[in-house]
């Protein structure tokens, strides 16, 4: 079983559960010396490292190799899981993250906006991207982990 820091889309649980199939218990958290901006022509955020900053998200706790293997599907080529350590409420935690690989030139200067996602991108996402997403996991090639 491992934790995931999430901070962008899988933020909302009708997209990191309706991926997993399942209910996922979550806990408020924060990633410190990373920074998360908005994507360059997308609606989802990246993070990256920056010393003096911090990232708030929630920890999506004890998930199972399957719900690992089909958010790291979701999340794609452009992002490598990085284990980490955030801070909640209780202290420290070690958790896996979503880092972001291409490099600064896909991202923008400024942070993502969550309530921007949720009222425009937020009801496709459900509809279409996580339906999507699925079929296309459980009928492609992949190498386990």
């Amino acid at each position: 079983m491992q934790h995931v820091f999430v901070y962008g889309s899988l933020l909302f649980p009708e997209i990191a559960e309706g991926l997993c199939q399942c209910s996922i218990q979550t806990e408020e958290a924060v990633l410190k010396d990373y920074k998360r901006l908005a994507v360059s022509g997308a609606d989802y955020p990246a993070i990256i490292e920056q010393n003096n900053s911090k990232v708030e998200g929630k920890l999506l706790l004890n998930l199972d190799q399957h719900s690992l293997e089909i958010l790291t599907f979701f999340e794609g080529d452009e992002y490598d899981l990085t284990a980490v350590e955030v801070q909640t409420k209780k202290g420290g935690m070690q958790a896996l993250v979503f880092t972001w690989k291409p490099g600064l030139n896909y991202l923008e200067t400024f942070d993502w906006d969550k309530q921007q996602f949720k009222t425009k991108s937020l009801p496709f996402y459900v509809n279409e991207v996580v339906p999507e997403t699925l079929e296309e996991y459980n009928t492609s090639e992949r190498t386990p982990f």
